[in-house]
């Protein structure tokens, strides 16, 4: 028994089906959708009911785009489980299920209920991952590198909703619409990107973060321009060492909707810095009249 269906036109339809043929004794059914910009190749491996295991079936799915392979598996229960896939030559292998007819694992479950969340709810989505990237970066700061050693709650708290409140949307919307602007990932295009990245947003993103945290603290206005004159070139030179060549591989490797992902696991260890530079206290000269 066999099925197969011709190949639509992929450069006029949002969404195609393509089916190989299929083959009972040990069958390979290949999807590919494709949405917007995005292709994914959807491959199932279905058992032969002669082999014993019944309505059991193997599931993968691979982003024709990165490459990156999304793996699941289900056993004759019709529970899923999973572990890492691969395929070879025109049709589709599966190795390395989690035991099989076990429960799927942790991290893949998470990694995939992460993008979909991502397509969901992506400005949500983002500023949580932003909140835990501030969090850890300042429970390094604080544990580490601080002179107590102390971890104060207080300043913890206003760099969560910085990260939440501030950096997750600013993120999304800005760089939504820097790929929007130059789309593509040639060469040119990435260089412009990390220009408009650094020459444009890091002076604004410093200008941000500092207000945020003076707005929390109740510092006066001469408190917030000494800060700015103290420290505000300081973070912007230390952006400029460390986020070109981060950005260039962003903008050429990273999808779009991944993109503050791999920044805040960047930025983990540069919101140390952060974390340090914006909790310093600063001086205020007071000037006698």
């Amino acid at each position: 028994m066999s099925v197969c269906c011709s190949m639509f036109d992929l450069s006029r339809t949002k969404s195609c089906l393509y089916v190989l043929p299929i083959d009972l004794s040990g069958c390979n059914l290949w999807v590919i959708k494709r949405q917007r910009e995005t292709c994914h190749k959807l491959c199932m491996n279905i058992q032969s009911p002669r082999s014993g295991r019944r309505g059991s079936f193997h599931l993968w799915l691979k982003s024709l785009r990165s490459g990156r392979i999304f793996y699941r598996s289900s056993g004759p229960s019709g529970g899923l489980s999973g572990g890492g896939g691969s395929t070879s030559g025109g049709h589709g292998g599966s190795a390395g299920s989690a035991g099989g007819q076990g429960g799927s694992h942790p991290l893949l479950v998470f990694w995939m209920r992460y993008n979909q969340l991502l397509e969901s709810r992506p400005l949500l989505t983002k500023s949580l991952t932003s909140l835990i990237g501030f969090i850890l970066g300042d429970i390094l700061a604080q544990k580490f590198l601080s002179s107590d050693g102390i971890l104060h709650l207080d300043r913890l708290l206003r760099m969560a909703l910085f990260g939440f409140l501030i950096h997750g949307p600013t993120g999304h919307i800005f760089y939504t619409r820097l790929d929007k602007a130059i789309p593509g990932t040639e060469a040119w295009k990435v260089a412009c990107k990390v220009a408009i990245d650094q020459v444009l947003w890091a002076p604004i993103f410093a200008f941000i973060f500092f207000g945020f945290l003076a707005v929390l603290e109740r510092q006066s206005l001469q408190q917030f321009k000494a800060k700015l004159s103290q420290d505000w070139k300081t973070a912007i030179f230390a952006s400029w060492k460390v986020w070109p060549l981060a950005h260039a591989i962003n903008f050429r490797f990273i999808p779009s909707n991944q993109r503050l992902l791999y920044i805040n696991a960047v930025q983990i260890f540069y919101n140390v810095f952060l974390s340090i530079i914006g909790n310093k206290r600063t001086p205020v000269t007071r000037v006698s009249k």
